[in-house]
Order: C-alpha cells, then sequence, then structure tokens
C-alpha cells in the first residue's frame, strides 16, 4: 500500500502541474519540459537528503507542501503572466521545488528499509509503485476533467498521507 500510494501521489501531482504550469508558460511542450525537469531534477535531490531526513516528517511537510501549492498556484500563475519567459520559468522552478524534493525521499526511504528488512521485496515495491503509476496517469485525467486540477492535487496529498499512516516508523 505504501509503494502504490507514492506511485499515485507522484502522478496526481506531477499531471496538474503540467497542466497549470503549462498555462503559465503558454507553450504545452516548454510546460511539460520544464514541469518533468524540474520535479525529477527536485526529486533527486529529496532522494540524495532522504538519510537525513525523517521519512514521517518529509511525508507531512508533503502534503502541507501540495495543499499549499494548490492553493497558491493559480494567483501566483496569474500573477507572473506579465513577467518574461524566463521570469516565469523561475518561477515555475520555485514553485515546483518543494514539492519535488519532498516527492524524492518517501521512495528512496521506503527502499532502504526493505533492503535492511526484506530485501526480497524490493522488486515488488518497484512493480506496485510503477502499476499503480501508469493507472494513476488516467485516474489523474479523469478526476482532472470532472473535478478540475485541485482536485487531483488533492487526490494526491490524500495519496501521500495513505503513504504516512501506512509507513514504517
Amino acid at each position: 500500500l505504501y509503494f502504490a500510494c507514492l506511485g499515485a501521489g507522484y502522478l496526481l501531482v506531477e499531471i496538474p502541474l503540467i497542466q497549470h504550469l503549462t498555462l503559465l508558460l503558454d507553450r504545452p511542450v516548454l510546460g511539460l519540459a520544464t514541469v518533468l525537469f524540474s520535479l525529477l531534477l527536485a526529486s533527486g535531490v529529496g532522494s540524495l537528503l532522504s538519510p537525513k531526513i525523517s521519512l514521517r516528517a518529509s511525508l507531512l511537510g508533503l502534503v502541507a507542501c501540495i495543499g499549499l501549492t494548490a492553493l497558491v498556484l493559480p494567483g501566483v500563475a496569474r500573477a507572473a503572466l506579465p513577467l518574461s519567459i524566463l521570469g516565469r520559468l523561475g518561477i515555475a522552478a520555485a514553485l515546483i521545488a518543494p514539492v519535488g524534493v519532498l516527492m524524492g525521499i518517501p521512495f528512496a526511504a521506503g527502499l532502504r528499509r526493505l533492503e535492511r528488512d526484506r530485501p526480497g521485496l524490493i522488486p515488488w515495491a518497484w512493480a506496485v509503485n510503477g502499476a499503480v503509476s501508469g493507472l494513476s496517469g488516467v485516474l489523474t485525467a479523469l478526476v482532472a476533467l470532472d473535478w478540475g486540477h485541485t482536485a487531483a492535487l488533492g487526490l494526491g496529498a490524500a495519496a501521500y498521507a495513505i503513504a504516512l499512516a501506512t509507513a514504517p516508523a
């Protein structure tokens, strides 16, 4: 359940960010590239920091950060529209970085825990995470079409909250 929630949560956050920031950056390809690059880079930093940061604290911070991002993203995007493309790129990266760093911590921390306690389950953790990520891409699109991108971000926060509830102590 833990690794499934991480897989679902990542896509439930990533896809709405792509949609919101495509509007800010005015070009779909630029929005996609910016979000993917920034989110993957920040997640990699989070993975590197994961041995030094509490898993539970990072998940709790992530849920709060996603909620805060969902609240401020539309207003910040509207306010940044008059800026140059470089200014808007900088704002997009700054909005993504905190969420991305925190999203990188739980997977690496969970794998480390499995490596220590049950190394035979590591392939299953990857498989469950990947399978649920694939399904959640479709789920995210459906939720965003019916209820909006903010609702999809809310479901992403909920997925990470469930991961927090199932996280190892």
